[in-house]
């Protein structure tokens, strides 16, 4: 039996809508995510539990989860071990997607 990876660590990602992802960037600075998250046209993916629980992030539930990940975020220039971390990925039709990862 093969070892599923969380989307973070490699792979292709399949979407909630089952739509095929490549990453294009790994860990991506927080002001990437702040960005994202600020935006309501961005697609943004979150998957909890260290990436197997995938869901879209909406647009009125974006502030709160960037004071949660603001505050705990693992990247580039960030110290310490944050409990979240963002990747950027892209499907075939060119269309990009933040994808958000949160491990306890």
């Amino acid at each position: 039996m093969i070892e599923r990876l969380s989307p973070g660590s490699g792979g292709p990602l399949v979407d909630p809508d089952d739509v095929v992802w490549s990453m294009t960037k790994r860990h991506v600075d927080l002001r990437v995510v702040r960005r994202a998250l600020r935006s309501d046209s961005a697609l943004v993916l979150l998957g909890e539990g260290g990436g197997f629980d995938l869901h879209w992030v909406m647009p009125d539930q974006r502030l709160a989860l960037w004071e949660r990940v603001r505050r705990d975020y693992h990247g580039p220039d960030c110290v310490g071990d944050g409990t979240h971390a963002g990747y950027q990925f892209m499907n075939q039709d060119g269309a990009r997607m933040l994808y958000l990862e949160r491990w306890c």
